[in-house]
């Protein structure tokens, strides 16, 4: 999902470990989070395994709201965490694979990240699905485009000026961006794929939303962009972007061997289609992350417990 969404490219051995070691554009946060809502709920780290661990994340919604969220929680049980954030999947993966990175919340199966896991799955431990609501990638519109009669992706050629000849898309890396392709092939789509970012896509969406414009984007679900505006999907009947899935979280193998108490917690993680939107809604309306994720965790405690048991 979807959701780099995510499938993307191969990398040889060697490339991988200059991207991870380049940072690949990646950004570190580290340190205690602000919040003090867990700690007396969840008490101090045990002494099995490192106190130190590193999840790797990419710019999607629930992926940094995941991250976040697990950063806050594993803090207050006196871990020391840190959050990298990756340009997209495919040098996330490879991280993983070789151990710089220790935890991804965010794996889409089983079409999305399926190649990710094919080439790297050796290496990696599968930490169990926390949600199983229905993931959902494709194409999408704003409902009174879908009002006006664009109904499926084969009817796009038809208003393809109105959407100004181009599909909005989002990381190129993207897994989505490469199902979003063979879309726009297989349906012989006159219109181009433009390669952006989440955040970019994003602003576009709101910008033409606002002036009620037509426009299309690639776009996922769960997202919070769905519950801020009336959108709707445009239906497949070639089914190129596969049917729903769910979301995992991976760990590097030989981390998981290692910490147990750890890897208990991320498979005790669940969240349900309702939660995890509340938690993205929270950290987009919050004057920062941890705010917004200190706010979502005050009115959980009883779920995120259940995670600790």
């Amino acid at each position: 999902m979807l959701r780099s969404r995510k499938i993307g490219f191969v990398l040889s051995g060697a490339a991988m470990v200059s991207l991870l070691l380049a940072g690949c554009g990646s950004t570190n946060t580290t340190g205690s989070s602000a919040g003090n809502n867990t700690s007396s709920q969840t008490g101090t780290a045990p002494s099995t395994g490192s106190k130190n661990i590193t999840i790797g994340y990419v710019d999607w919604a629930e992926d940094v709201a995941t991250s976040y969220l697990w950063k806050d929680l594993l803090t207050q049980k006196g871990y020391h965490v840190t959050l990298t954030s990756m340009s997209d999947a495919g040098p996330l993966f490879a991280g993983l694979s070789k151990g710089g990175l220790n935890v991804f919340l965010d794996t889409w199966l089983p079409t999305t990240h399926k190649a990710y896991i094919q080439q790297f799955g050796s290496n990696l431990v599968d930490l169990g699905k926390w949600y199983e609501g229905g993931t959902t990638i494709g194409f999408v519109v704003p409902k009174y485009v879908y009002d006006s009669g664009i109904h499926s992706i084969a009817d796009l050629n038809a208003h393809a000026s109105e959407f100004g000849n181009q599909i909005v898309g989002i990381d190129p890396g993207a897994g989505e961006m490469a199902i979003a392709k063979k879309a726009v092939q297989d349906y012989g789509l006159k219109l181009h794929l433009t390669a952006s970012s989440s955040a970019a896509m994003l602003t576009v969406l709101q910008k033409d939303y606002a002036a009620k414009k037509p426009v299309v984007v690639t776009l996922w679900s769960p997202h919070w962009a769905f519950t801020k505006y009336k959108l709707k999907y445009l239906s497949d009947p070639k089914g190129v972007f596969g049917k729903a899935g769910w979301i995992q979280t991976e760990a590097n193998k030989k981390w998981a061997a290692k910490n147990p108490t750890v890897v208990g917690w991320f498979k005790n993680f669940k969240l349900t289609p309702q939660q995890l939107g509340s938690l993205e809604l929270d950290i987009n309306s919050a004057s920062s992350k941890n705010a917004g994720v200190e706010k979502w965790i005050k009115n959980n405690q009883s779920v995120v417990n259940s995670w600790f048991q």
